[in-house]
């Protein structure tokens, strides 16, 4: 479905190198337009460093200020995942170390009618790409092929939570929280016709093509959906009886399983709020030269082939997880906590921060969880070219106060290394 819409309609093609360079200092009609230059990470600062954890290494990061990036309170940063991920090998995409960020749109109870539609719709998905190396990013919209044909000739925006996201060599996963998987192509980075900061029209139009107002576009490629999706409200923890769904799972987060190396295993986990039994399940990846569906999802008669599942009986508030060996040999394990729930990291190695929690609308920054704010996804980094780095980054999705300074770690907020 998405060849067709790639090679005959979305026929400016683009690669990740082109993303993360290109500084467009106009928009398409010639105009001079600031919204589209590349945007820089910042170094945290204050108050936005104080729960850093104590460990000997920590990097923070936070977004521009340019255009409310590090305060808004519209978009909302979920899944991380990088380069480091999805290459083993020197951790690199086409020649760029990139971390990716998965957002989701926020409207708001008072907002007009006319503000909650089209490219303002509650849950419309972006994705960032941030190049470590310049500390440069650029947002993409995220579409889907309007038809399931293979003559898909128009795409719309996604929409969903985005909780969770891998990148596996070219492949980005993308959690749709009560439905299933999303996979997106690097491979199928296209750039649009019409762009800048007051276009608010998406798919193609008279020929042309637009994307909420960005340069590129990411079609969807696959979708891996559940036959029986939780019952309505069933992902929501404020609608969750505390008794997970038995025919049906919440996708809330991703990660990739490189221990015991190929064929590697896709995680997901589910998040209940305080309820705790939030299960984790371990899908079969192909592995990247498998002569068939080489980098998706291993499947057995129509459907996946899960791997293993555990229950998380003895835990709430699973925002994240992953597992890595190290270059010792030693396997390691790691969860992401809700805020406020000590620790807010745990595993094999390293308990975590262990200071008194501090409740997220809370403005005493100094105490609490290692992030400030609520931590969501975690992604392990092992090399970067032949130095073996192994790092832990993580990722905030708000932090308290009436101000949002900071969304990600080492591309939100902070990134640790240990």
């Amino acid at each position: 479905m998405t060849n067709n819409l790639y090679n005959n309609h979305l026929t400016d093609h683009a690669n990740l190198t082109d993303a993360v360079t290109t500084d467009y200092t106009t928009n398409s009609s010639g105009a001079t337009d600031p919204w589209m230059n590349l945007r820089s990470m910042r170094a945290c600062s204050g108050d936005e460093t104080k729960a850093l954890p104590p460990v000997t290494k920590k990097v923070a990061w936070c977004w521009s200020s340019a255009h409310s990036d590090d305060d808004t309170g519209r978009w909302w940063p979920q899944g991380l995942s990088s380069t480091g991920t999805a290459d083993g090998g020197d951790g690199a995409i086409q020649g760029k170390h990139v971390t990716a960020v998965a957002w989701h749109y926020k409207t708001y109870v008072q907002d007009p009618a006319a503000d909650k539609e089209g490219c303002r719709t509650n849950n419309l998905l972006k994705l960032t790409f941030i190049d470590r190396d310049t500390a440069k990013y650029r947002h993409v919209l995220l579409a889907e092929p309007t038809s399931t044909s293979s003559s898909a000739s128009n795409f719309k925006f996604v929409t969903g939570h985005a909780g969770g996201i891998v990148w596996y060599g070219n492949y980005i996963y993308v959690t749709d929280t009560s439905n299933g998987i999303r996979v997106f192509d690097i491979n199928k980075l296209a750039k649009v016709d019409t762009y800048g900061s007051g276009v608010a029209t998406y798919g193609i139009s008279g020929g042309k093509s637009s994307a909420c107002g960005y340069p590129y576009v990411l079609p969807q490629v696959h979708y891996y959906k559940q036959a029986s999706p939780p019952p309505s409200g069933g992902c929501d923890k404020d609608a969750v009886s505390g008794v997970p769904d038995a025919d049906s799972l919440c996708y809330a987060w991703l990660s990739l399983d490189k221990t015991g190396g190929s064929p590697f295993k896709l995680v997901t986990g589910e998040w209940f709020g305080d309820a705790n039994g939030g299960r984790v399940v371990r899908y079969q990846l192909n592995p990247a030269g498998s002569a068939t569906y080489p980098g998706l999802l291993n499947m057995s008669g129509g459907k996946t082939v899960i791997e293993d599942a555990y229950a998380a009986t003895r835990y709430r508030g699973l925002q994240g997880g992953m597992t890595w060996t190290d270059d010792q040999g030693v396997l390691n394990f790691d969860f992401h906590k809700g805020c406020a729930i000590r620790p807010a990291v745990f595993s094999h190695t390293w308990a975590g921060d262990t200071r008194t929690p501090t409740a997220c609308t809370s403005n005493n920054l100094s105490t609490g969880n290692w992030a400030v704010g609520t931590p969501q996804a975690l992604s392990y980094w092992p090399k970067l070219g032949a130095t073996q780095v192994d790092e832990l980054w993580g990722l905030t999705e708000h932090v308290p106060g009436p101000a949002r300074p900071v969304s990600i770690e080492r591309g939100s907020s902070h990134l640790m290394s240990m």
